[in-house]
């Protein structure tokens, strides 16, 4: 679908009244996009993990975007001058406004060509829906189909292929898992087809649940599983729907998520049972370790890929 963009660099502080003045104009659907307060908004716990790209992004000024269908060339070179003017009138030298016709016919399916087959440790694969038999050949691994979608979670980033890849080592069949934060489900997937007799998939987003829930059917492992929303953190009833005796606990979450949670993944555990917890960067990697060990953990081993952590702790 090709389209029009209108797009208009400025000052932060001007962003409010070019905003009135597009609405003045009758143009009441436009995009902000204004960096400057990104790591407040994502608060102490979730800035570790801003994207390097993302975070270089706080210094640049704000901008507003404006689209339009390719055959409304005469509204965009409207609106162009009328904002010209308005830019002229009050003598700002300091913002710009820009027009550009943009050509991605293809841009609903070009996306795909990023998230291709791959393999994980000796017996799994992860491939999206769209790919064929024919077109890739898993080598008689067990498949696990997820599309990029709303819920978190393809197998690409480190921290779920590092997760993954320790399931096999440490998920036994007949296991009974607990997915904390499944995200698009992958992991139980993983544990459903590598043996598990059955997940209990946790998120506090219901979008992610119902995904989760969407991606076992289409992987053909629904069983006896139980998807359910909440905070485990602090809803005492969460807990009690989730139970505890699982002989292996997922916690794909962010460290500071987990030292949150240390005791209450050590309770949910049997004697013996082991907790693989990611989505941990290296430099996080002695705080969180302290927090599991005073939950009660002991420490079996820890994996490694990129600049992240999977810690595979162990309930004595």
């Amino acid at each position: 679908m090709n389209y029009w963009e209108i797009c208009i660099s400025l000052p932060r502080e001007k962003v409010d009244l070019v905003s009135t003045f597009l609405v003045a104009e009758g143009y009441d659907t436009f995009q902000v996009e204004d960096y400057s307060d990104l790591l407040v908004n994502a608060g102490e716990m979730f800035s570790d993990y801003i994207e390097d790209d993302l975070l270089a992004k706080e210094n640049t000024p704000p901008s507003i975007h404006l689209y339009f269908g390719e055959e409304e060339t005469a509204a965009v070179k409207s609106l162009k001058k009328s904002l010209c003017q308005f830019v002229a009138q009050n003598a700002w030298t300091d913002v710009a406004v820009k027009s550009t016709f943009v050509e991605n016919s293809d841009w609903d399916t070009r996306w795909k060509e990023y998230f291709q087959p791959f393999c994980v440790g000796d017996f799994l694969c992860v491939k999206p829906g769209w790919e064929t038999e024919e077109k890739f050949d898993s080598s008689g691994r067990k498949e696990i189909v997820i599309d990029p979608g709303a819920a978190f979670g393809t197998g690409t980033h480190a921290t779920t292929y590092l997760c993954l890849d320790r399931l096999e080592k440490y998920l036994h069949s007949g296991d009974r898992v607990l997915d904390m934060g499944c995200g698009s489900g992958i992991l139980g997937i993983g544990a459903k087809k590598l043996g598990a007799k059955e997940v209990i998939s946790v998120d506090i987003d219901p979008d992610a649940v119902r995904i989760a829930k969407e991606n076992f059917i289409k992987n053909n492992c629904l069983g006896s599983d139980l998807f359910l929303c909440g905070n485990a953190i602090e809803d005492s009833f969460v807990r009690a729907q989730i139970g505890q005796g699982f002989d292996l606990v997922l916690a794909n979450i962010v460290a500071g998520i987990i030292e949150e949670m240390a005791k209450i993944l050590f309770d949910c555990l049997r004697s013996g049972g082991v907790l693989l917890a990611s989505g941990i960067l290296k430099t996080r990697r002695g705080e969180v370790l302290d927090h599991l060990a005073a939950a009660g953990f002991e420490m079996v081993e820890e994996k490694s890929r990129e600049d992240w952590l999977c810690l595979v702790m162990k309930k004595p």
